[in-house]
């Protein structure tokens, strides 16, 4: 390339006989963007702080919703064996009782065996990484079988002789004590990963990153095992119930992640897109037939992808659908279950998957089974309290979720994933807590009932800058919930119109930031509403 030289004469001279020049269209360039500015300010100002107007649509039907929930994994079974009574009870009734969520949905984890005493020197259980909490105990009775062949394995794990139902008793007993609420009208029994015996690695995690873990030859044989599991808990747990729970079956959780490797620290599975199509052909085919046989109607949960994310550099959602939709299993399955980690509250992965969605698979509905705030530490603040809050709000109504599920019901971790954290003092004295997030998971949770149709609902604000989320309910009695959330600090004066016909009382619950509880009241609807700054509203409306 070839250098040039311009001297200071040079420059002077340019700049003398052009600087006028450039001058004006530098003052030019800023009048404009002063002009810009100002409008951009007057469109905010109009948007953000005018009385804005939400609009029911009471015949646009959406969604049914099925409910909400929150996994009794890990921690339920520590509380079960060395939580007091009175912990426990306290724990059961903030979850599922009357003047707690008033959750309908329990999540029960089926271990794969990694608490055995046999692995405790093996890796990744003595790594340093792996959780203590987050080894999960097994019904089968693997002590008998670890020398066994895999012809061996595959008869015992179809013999029911083969496994101890009194095994995982404090998970089991905090279960009991959640369906005694009844409360609890579905359970999902999940898996993170298939027992060790059946596994590549021989635990139940991988022994490198992203390798597919289950035996292939054993797809039938975990099939038998989870099936066996399943049918057995029904009986001796849920069938003396008044209302027996409807019971689903979640075999994989989060194949897509890394699942193995250096840093492993809990049970999981790794799955590639077409060996988990083909297992789920195995499974969904044995789970009809052993309903037929047993006169059961269990359902299965597919895929539990560990959210609904596209991505450059790693398998993602599109290529476990495109995989699955291969097989005739697919055009019934009618939902897929998937989780918001990565996605949080962002509106631009919510409409690029129901995007891709609507144009590939038109009517596949989806179920949100897990969700945390993945931070350190425990956040008693009405941020992270609304954050959960939009994360609810914008899966239910930018993805038609039929149910919406948190990740640990229960926590003792310094970390953002309980809805209730346990503690056990220095004197030994246990307490309970919550944060805000409990709260504002109860504005929902308490007031939208099962069977609630999600209806339509508009906003004056198309800009989305007075920064609201709403969404808005009808029950089968003509009963309308609305939920909405006030994401800015400044108060907000809001008319919602559509429910003229609602003109009786009215039940006010608001979480906000000076608040540290639900307040209700009961006031006369008209319409228009006025909203704390950063807050979340639900209004029960009856004719």
């Amino acid at each position: 390339m070839k250098k040039i030289n311009i001297s200071k004469e040079d420059l002077n001279t340019f700049f003398k006989n052009n600087g006028g020049t450039i001058a004006k269209k530098t003052g030019l360039s800023l009048l404009v963007l002063a002009m810009i500015a100002a409008i951009c300010l007057s469109i905010y100002c109009v948007a953000a702080y005018t009385n804005l107007r939400i609009t029911v649509d009471l015949s646009d039907e959406k969604q049914t919703v099925q409910g909400f929930g929150a996994s009794m994994a890990w921690t339920f079974q520590r509380m079960g064996e060395e939580g007091t009574d009175e912990v426990k009870r306290q724990a059961i009734e903030m979850l599922y009782g009357d003047s707690g969520l008033k959750l309908n949905i329990a999540r029960f984890n089926i271990g794969g065996g990694s608490a055995d005493s046999n692995l405790d020197d093996v890796f990744p259980y003595n790594n340093g990484w792996f959780d203590p909490d987050r080894r999960a105990e097994s019904f089968f009775k693997a002590e008998n079988y670890l020398n066994a062949s895999d012809e061996e394995l595959f008869a015992a794990f179809a013999d029911e002789s083969n496994y101890d139902f009194t095994r995982d008793a404090g998970a089991l007993e905090m279960l009991d004590m959640a369906l005694a609420t009844g409360s609890i009208d579905k359970i999902v029994f999940f898996a993170n990963s298939p027992h060790y015996l059946m596994t590549v690695s021989g635990t139940c995690t991988g022994a490198e990153v992203q390798q597919n873990n289950l035996k292939e030859e054993f797809y039938e044989a975990y099939c038998d095992y989870i099936l066996i599991i399943v049918d057995n808990l029904v009986e001796k747990h849920l069938s003396g119930l008044d209302n027996v729970p409807e019971v689903v079956i979640s075999p994989v959780n989060e194949p897509q992640w890394d699942w193995g490797g250096e840093g492993s620290s809990q049970e999981g599975c790794h799955f590639d897109p077409e060996p988990l199509a083909k297992f789920y052909d195995v499974f969904l085919d044995k789970l009809q037939e052993f309903n037929g046989e047993n006169g059961t109607s269990y359902k299965c949960d597919v895929l539990e992808s560990g959210n609904y994310k596209f991505y450059i550099d790693r398998k993602d959602i599109k290529e476990y659908l495109e995989e699955m939709s291969k097989y005739d299993y697919f055009d019934d399955i009618g939902y897929i279950s998937a989780h918001s980690y990565g996605a949080d509250d962002s509106k631009k992965h919510r409409e690029k998957y129901q995007n891709y969605i609507d144009k590939n698979y038109p009517g596949l509905g989806i179920s949100i089974t897990e969700y945390c705030e993945m931070e350190n530490g425990r956040f008693d603040t009405i941020e992270s309290g609304l954050l959960l809050g939009n994360v609810i709000s914008r899966d239910l109504t930018m993805l038609n979720a039929i149910d919406w599920n948190w990740w640990l019901a229960v926590s003792p971790c310094d970390y953002n994933d309980g809805l209730v954290y346990w503690d056990v003092l220095e004197d030994g004295s246990q307490k309970l807590s919550v944060l805000k997030r409990y709260y504002v998971m109860g504005q929902f949770s308490r007031y939208i009932e099962k069977g609630d149709v999600r209806v339509g609902a508009t906003c004056s604000d198309l800009t989305g800058w007075a920064n609201l989320d709403y969404s808005v309910y009808k029950r089968a009695d003509g009963t309308v919930v609305v939920v909405i959330i006030n994401n800015s600090k400044s108060a907000k004066n809001v008319t919602v119109g559509g429910l003229s016909d609602y003109t009786k009382a009215v039940e006010v619950v608001t979480t906000a930031a000076t608040q540290t509880g639900w307040e209700e009241k009961e006031t006369s609807w008209t319409g228009k509403v006025s909203l704390p700054g950063q807050s979340i509203t639900t209004y029960v409306l009856t004719k």
